[in-house]
């Protein structure tokens, strides 16, 4: 038994598994964790070729992988100016800072932060304001952000550093300040049609697992005001949607395909937004003290 770090509940059962890893869920409120104290995660994280991975680990090209989801990002950006019109904002997770290109040309001052140093360095190659490490170690001024995105960042983290962020992106945060994050969703039908075959269940890479409920509580418990959960579909290349499933079922076709697009990226780079309703945006603002 594990004890839930969003509502406190200290018998939460093993639920299933998948290749060395256990996943535990909260009976309580719902919550799903990945068991990860035989692994060493900032060690995982820096895999030097995880924005370029020919073996299906990580992204074929992150900054091509990633220039679909540029209107995606855009109009998210105008929906977070409907409730903060501040303009410092600092992406969590930013890898390469693709996405601090699409905030500064909504007239943001944008920066990163990003445990790996390969990502890191390729980012500020492109002219990109990122640090190298951990949120929890950084060193920015308190009150130094209006707005902070967390997009694919939550679940990446141990259950039990989730608080600690939180703390820690509230303490960033100006007065009403806004955090925007992006995670999947257990419940949404896509992971109830699929249950433990859910394409999204990736250990050690994704741990921590919210539905629309408990991320209100999370939040909530840590000092934010909910403005906003809803579902947000995303679009991918053709050589992310092939590489990924090959990440998750191992099976050659898709690697072959991955391989193929890449020699032919007029057709990999090909943008689909997908329907799947198992992603979902919150946008949240820090409380008053």
């Amino acid at each position: 038994m594990k004890t839930c770090s969003i509502c406190g509940n200290q018998n939460c059962p093993a639920s299933f598994s998948k290749e060395i890893f256990l996943f535990f869920k909260c009976p309580n409120c719902g919550f799903i964790f990945v068991d990860t104290a035989h692994i060493n995660l900032a060690d995982y994280y820096n895999n030097p070729i995880y924005l370029h991975d020919n073996e299906g680990r990580g992204y074929v090209d992150y900054e091509a992988d990633k220039a679909p989801m540029f209107s995606v990002y855009t109009n998210l950006l105008k929906k977070i100016q409907s409730h903060n019109l501040g303009r410092r904002l600092l992406d969590l997770g930013t890898a390469n800072g693709y996405f601090l290109d699409v905030a500064a040309r909504s007239g943001y001052l944008a920066e990163g932060i990003d445990l790996n140093a390969s990502s890191v360095e390729e980012g500020r190659f492109r002219g990109r304001k990122i640090t190298q490490g951990d949120l929890l170690s950084a060193s920015f001024s308190p009150e130094s952000f209006d707005v902070i995105t967390a997009f694919d960042f939550f679940e990446h983290l141990p259950q039990d550093k989730l608080a600690d962020n939180a703390g820690a992106i509230r303490k960033l945060l100006a007065a009403n300040g806004t955090l925007a994050i992006i995670t999947v969703n257990t419940a949404s039908w896509w992971a109830r049609i699929f249950g433990t075959k859910w394409h999204t269940w990736l250990p050690p890479e994704h741990i921590s697992y919210f539905n629309n409920r408990n991320i209100k509580l999370f939040l909530e418990n840590n000092k934010f005001d909910i403005l906003e959960i809803r579902t947000i579909h995303k679009t991918f290349s053709l050589q992310y949607i092939f590489n990924f499933l090959y990440r998750y079922q191992r099976i050659f076709i898709w690697r072959w395909i991955t391989l193929f697009l890449e020699r032919f990226p007029a057709l990999g780079t090909f943008a689909l937004k997908l329907y799947l309703g198992d992603n979902m945006l919150i946008l949240a603002r820090k409380q008053a003290n």
